[in-house]
Parts: C-alpha cells; structure tokens; sequence
C-alpha cells in the first residue's frame, strides 16, 4: 500500500509541474479542466496496472516471495514426536505475545501513521460534508428552478455546493449579487463540484504529498477562471463591473474548502487572467505531451510482470503453497523423481518437484511401504508404493529442530511450522548461510535465502560478478541477476562494447531487454556514424541540451538509459538510417516520438514535397497525431489562402476546421483571409 501512495503521489507531482510548466497560463480553461481531472484519474489507477518487463525500465519485484510467504494461510502443523510438544508450543506463544510489540518495524510504524492521516482527513470530509448538508436545509432559502438560494448572515464570502448557493443579500447591492448568482449557476450548471469532491478524495490518501494539495488548488484556480470566462461572454455583463464585483466580495471568513466560493483568495490571479490574451488554439499540441509523460511514469513506477523463476522453470514461490502433511504422486523419469505435493483438502499443491533418484533408499514397489527423503531443514517421511515408474501415497513432513536453532543464532527470523518445508524444497544448506557471511552479506533473512537457493545461487558466481567490478551487489539485486541468468561472460560483452561502468540495477534492465554486448556495440557504432540534429557526438546524451557533462560514468549511463528506451520502441540502426538517408535527422528524443507516432521517412518527404520546407519532428508529431496527410494539406492549400502555415493548418485540424467547412462557410459569404478566422468562427461561435 505504501508503494502504491508513493508512485501516486511521484504521478501527481509529475501532472501538476507539467500543468503548472505548460498549460496553466493558456486560456482553455475547458480543456485545462478536463486534463487535470483525468491526470488525478489516471494518478490513482495507471499505478496499479502491471507492465511487461520489455517496457519497464524496473527489474522485476522478486521480493514477491516475501510477500507471498507473509501472506500464507495458516496450515496444519505435523505433530513431532515429543513428550515436550505441548509445552514447547506454549512457551513459544507466550515469548510471541512477550516480543510483539518489540517487533514494529519502522515500516509498520509508517503504515500506521499513513493510516492514521487518512482516518483524520476522511473525518474532516464527512464533517465537512455534513455541515453543508445541515446548512443547506437549516437556513431560509429562495427556490429558483434547480438553484436553492441559500441566506446566510454575518462576513461569510458566497460560495456553492451541488444545487446551493450560499449568499448574505443584505451585504451587495442588487448588480453585484444578480452577479453572484450568476457565477455561482455557472459553477453549478457545470458540476464543478464533483471537481472539488475528487480532489478532497484525493487528498484523503495523499495527505502527506505536497503536491497534491497544490493540485487541488490548481484545480479550483482553473474552475473559477472557466467560470469567469464562461460569465463574461453574457452579453448582459460589463467586465469592468464584473471586475469591481470581485473587489467587494473580498471577505477575511472563507466557507468550507469542498464549495467553489465566487472570491476563492485569487483575485489578483482571476484579474490577471481576464485581462491576458487569449491562447492560440496552434498551442493545443501542447496537450499532446501528457501522453508520453504518463507512458514514462508507468514504464518506471509500474511493477513489471515478475521473472523471478526456480530452475526447473516454475515459479518458486510455488514452494510456499506445499503444506507439512498430504498425499503425493510421483513419476519416475530416468535418474530423477518428479513428485507432485497436495495437502489434504487436495486445494494446494506444488507440481513437478523433481529429486535424485539416488537420494531415496529402499523405494516400495510390491506393497504399501514407508521410504524418507533427509535434507538439512527437515525429512519427508514417505507412505506408499510404485507400480512400475508411478507411485503414490501419504507424506509428513518433520522440521530439524537443530536447523532452526542455527537460524535463530544467526539472526534469521523465521516460523517452523510455516518455513520448514518451504527451506526444504529450495534445499537451503548451513553452508550456504555461512557462504553468503563470508560474502559479507552479514543481514540475510528467509526472503533472501528462498529465492537465492532455489535459483542456485553459488560463491562462484558470486565472485564471477566481483571479478567484473560489481563489488556492491545487493541481495535484492543478486536475485534477478541471477534468474536472468546475467553472468560474467554478458558483463564483459557489455563493457567490451565500450561502457566501462555498469550498475546491478543496469545489467539487469539490459538482460531483460535482450540487449547484450554485441547489440550495444551495432547500436554504438549507428549512433557515431549519424548526425542526430546537426550535432555530431558519440555520446547520446538524455539531457536536452545533448551536451556531455564531463562525468564518463554519467555519460555512459545516459547512453545505455537512451540505448533501452530505443531498443523498447525498436528504433534500431537501420531505422535511424532510413531517415538519414531521405535527406531527415532527427536527434534520438525526436525519433522516439516519431517512432511512437508510426512515422515514416515517406510520410516527411510528403510535406516536404509539397513546398513546405525543412519541417521539425514537432510539427511532423503535431500533424500525424491528428490524422492530417499530404493530401489534406493540398486540400487546404486549394482554398487559395495567401499565406498558409503548418501551424495554422494543425490547428484548423485540432477544431475540426476542415476544408468541407471552409467552402460551407465561404458559400455563406464568410470570406476570411486568413485560415486562423475561419478557426476563431468554428470555436467561438461554434457555427
């Protein structure tokens, strides 16, 4: 859960300084409306949408173990034969409930926090919510169609709620209170209020997040310049009376934060923006931009789908599905047994599990017969028989109680009654435990061992990363390294292709990308070989301005950060080439854009056909994320405007000013100049 609010919260954060960076400033308050209602939409739910592994620039969570093994259901324990059982039993409960409250984590204390502000604010929304209810059929009101015209008394600014309006009439003179009810309908007729109850929702959960609250504010800013704009386009409202208006509701007692109030503490903000230009509908590409920045959140927050595998190619958090007593079914397959586990309500089971042949002893094959299979953690204790290479039969299993003390002077928290089995299907060994010591793993714990054995993680391999320079390697990382089977020989193919420095965390992204040595070293030399953007430079640097920052290491890590991205769109060399060669370069931040776009060198050279001059990716991106073609253009150069911009015509396409139009508007006798009037016709007067 805590994961969750915090890739919610790095989303909201991330909307709110593009809204406030790009478009907070431009006068399509509908359409500003509309991109921060669905930016808080999408905030809360692309987080819980899994990504394949190819698109995400994460490894995935193999942790997924502990989570599944905290999460197992309680089983029935086998009963070991001892005269101390009972005892022993109790005084383990009681030493449970002794250490309970010495056992918080932080983590668990943040939880708690987390939830105690979500309790605190969620209060405050109902109490809030009940007091506008209380209000708005406990004060006189006028009814007034929908509107209920609701009378306040004493410094209380107007505001709305639903079909209220909340409003002292013995404060205004007759003009400015007809004018506060006229905003206050707008707010209303438009449902700005569910706008407002998102956000407080929002807030609920995002308390802690900054962001969030100046994403609410930036919300009902937006609402009451919308609600402005909408009220001065009433032929019967004077601007500068309106403005004066503003002025007089001024008051120091604002309502409830879930209304849409007519002052809003923003008057400066709300005089600025009547008064300021009016967007030109070419900045509408703008909004275009939110697509991509979503698909980065989600390619680097999203879990991806897990890799974590046992060896024999099945999941191996199966392990943790296999209860300490039940029925077996066995194969056997040369020199292995592959023994399937169920317990006894036959609801879990674990497939395939397979064993050596040679570690069974006196296997029954005439009758029913008892036979033991003996590992550090514990013994399996066989009932059964095989009828030629099948058998099955009843199983228990015992946990080694000497096993459990080496954990426990170790420092391995674990349960005996739910991990035993789950370290005896992985084989965990004390001389893996003291191995992964020696390696200076010092704080191991049964997450780590589970995976890290059943994956077959050895010291050799170990030292093979060490050998390569990767002397920091966590265990979190050591696990996906190894069941991506990234080894020594991938680690010199990448730095032999010419990138010295490498992270766990990269490799692993490369791996998963199928992106070895050899692909780095063709893509590397594509890239020294073409112009991107005028700029010659081996180095493919993210950074906007592409210059190199003098940190090789850095420098690198940009490179191989831009040489997935690429491979996860496919631009490859000879895509790049298929530009170059048509006469286009484009830097790598284009050509992703473009790629996304299915653009073709085809599609450029259209345009360019057509007179238009050396055109930039912006413009190609803006024409093809609307449809628009060669031939639409020559639609719209056929009407005979003198002049004629790529800009003009995209945004003629964004407000579905086509060419059919243009000629339905001339043989009207509307005969502009210019396109951008034939535009302003289309959106102001919706004709």
């Amino acid at each position: 859960m805590i994961n969750y609010a915090l890739n919610v919260a790095l989303m909201l954060a991330g909307c709110f300084i593009f809204y406030k960076l790009l478009l907070q400033k431009e006068t399509f308050f509908p359409l500003n409306r509309f991109v921060l209602l669905g930016c808080l939409f999408l905030s809360f739910s692309l987080p819980l949408i899994p990504v394949p592994q190819q698109l995400s620039f994460r490894k995935a969570n193999n942790a997924v173990l502990g989570a599944e093994l905290n999460s197992t259901p309680k089983v029935e324990g086998v009963p070991v034969p001892s005269t101390n059982s009972v005892n022993l039993a109790k005084q383990e409960t009681s030493a449970t409930k002794a250490s309970v409250f010495k056992e918080i984590s932080p983590l668990t204390l943040v939880i708690w926090i987390y939830w105690l502000g979500v309790l605190i604010f969620g209060l405050n929304f109902l109490f809030q919510l009940c007091v506008l209810i209380y209000k708005s059929y406990a004060r006189p009101f006028i009814q007034d169609g929908k509107f209920r015209i609701v009378e306040l008394t004493g410094e209380q600014a107007p505001c709305s709620f639903a079909n209220n309006i909340f409003i002292n009439p013995d404060k205004y003179d007759w003009d400015t209170y007809s004018q506060i009810i006229l905003h206050e309908k707008i707010h209303i007729q438009q449902g700005h209020s569910y706008d407002i109850i998102f956000a407080e929702l929002a807030l609920i959960f995002q308390w802690f997040n900054p962001f969030a609250w100046y994403y609410r504010k930036a919300m009902e800013d937006n609402l009451e310049f919308l609600t402005d704009n909408e009220l001065l386009t009433h032929s019967d409202i004077e601007p500068a009376s309106y403005q004066m208006s503003l002025v007089k509701v001024s008051a120091p007692n604002f309502p409830a934060s879930l209304t849409t109030n007519y002052n809003q503490s923003i008057l400066k903000k709300r005089l600025l923006m009547m008064k300021s230009k009016k967007s030109n509908i070419n900045a509408t590409w703008k909004y275009l931009c939110i697509v991509p920045l979503l698909l980065v959140f989600v390619s680097l927050l999203n879990e991806p789908v897990a890799f974590g595998k046992s060896t024999d190619g099945k999941s191996s958090s199966s392990f943790l599905k296999v209860s300490n007593k039940g029925t077996w079914f066995a194969t056997i397959k040369k020199d292995k047994i592959s023994i399937r586990f169920e317990d006894e309500d036959n609801t879990n089971n674990h497939n395939n599990s397979d064993f050596a042949l040679a570690d069974f002893k006196n296997i029954p094959t005439a009758e029913k017969g008892n036979f033991s299979l003996t590992r550090e953690a514990g013994t399996i204790y066989f009932t059964g028989k095989f009828d030629g290479n099948a058998g099955m039969g009843s199983y228990e299993f015992r946990a080694d109680e000497d096993f459990f003390k080496l954990l426990e002077r170790e420092g391995i928290a674990a349960n005996k009654e739910k991990d035993a089995m789950v370290f005896y299907m992985v084989n965990l060994k004390k001389d893996f435990i003291k191995m992964l010591k020696n390696q200076g793993y010092t704080r191991l714990s049964k997450n780590d061992l589970i995976p890290l054995s059943a994956l077959g993680v050895t010291e050799q391999y170990i030292n093979s990363l060490k050998n390569q320079g990767l002397d920091d390697v966590s265990l979190q990382d050591l696990i996906p390294l190894k069941a991506l089977d990234v080894d020594a020989a991938f680690v010199a193919g990448i730095k032999k292709s010419g990138y010295k420095t490498v992270t766990p965390s990269k490799l692993i992204t490369l791996k998963a990308q199928g992106i070895d040595g050899e692909f780095l070293k063709n893509a590397k030399s594509a890239s020294d070989a073409t112009v991107h953007a005028g700029v010659k430079s081996p180095k493919i640097n993210t950074n906007t301005n592409h210059q190199t920052n003098g940190n090789d290491d850095e420098d690198d890590m940009s490179e191989l950060g831009m040489i997935i991205a690429k491979k996860a769109l496919n631009i490859t060399g000879d895509y790049i080439r298929t530009f170059t060669n048509a006469g286009l370069k484009f830097s790598d931040d284009e050509l992703m854009a473009i790629k996304a776009l299915g653009i073709t060198p085809a599609y450029c050279k259209s345009f360019e056909n057509l007179g238009l001059g050396k055109l930039t990716s912006e413009a190609f991106v803006s024409m093809k994320a609307l449809g628009l073609t060669a031939e639409d253009y020559k639609n719209y150069q056929k009407l005979g405007f003198k002049t004629l911009t790529v800009e003009a015509v995209v945004g003629a396409m964004a407000t579905g000013t086509t060419p059919t139009y243009i000629e339905e508007m001339k043989k009207r006798g509307y005969n502009y100049p210019s396109i951008d009037k034939y535009v302003e016709k289309k959106v102001l007067l919706g004709l």
